[in-house]
């Protein structure tokens, strides 16, 4: 894990039947950074895809650890074909 720099704010968005839901963290918070890395671990579990980058700017890529120095991150649910 890379150190993030100071006060830099991480974003996952959990897409799911109501929509999406928002859960941030402080990059220096450890507490935050622990409820944010469950919540991933959690929803990978249950079959979620991740997608994240360093920076909201940049293109996002499959990601399978929670990386905590990552801006962006996106879960979306397994999709099942009919």
């Amino acid at each position: 894990m890379d150190k993030a720099p100071e006060s830099l704010v991480g974003e996952m968005s959990i897409m799911d039947r109501s929509g999406h839901k928002q859960l941030t963290w402080n990059m220096d918070k450890l507490e935050e950074i622990a409820a944010a890395k469950e919540t991933f671990d959690t929803l990978v579990k249950q079959g979620y895809s991740a997608f994240g980058s360093k920076t909201k700017t940049e293109a996002k890529h499959t990601v399978k650890e929670f990386d905590p120095t990552m801006e962006e991150v996106v879960m979306v649910p397994r999709t099942v074909g009919g």
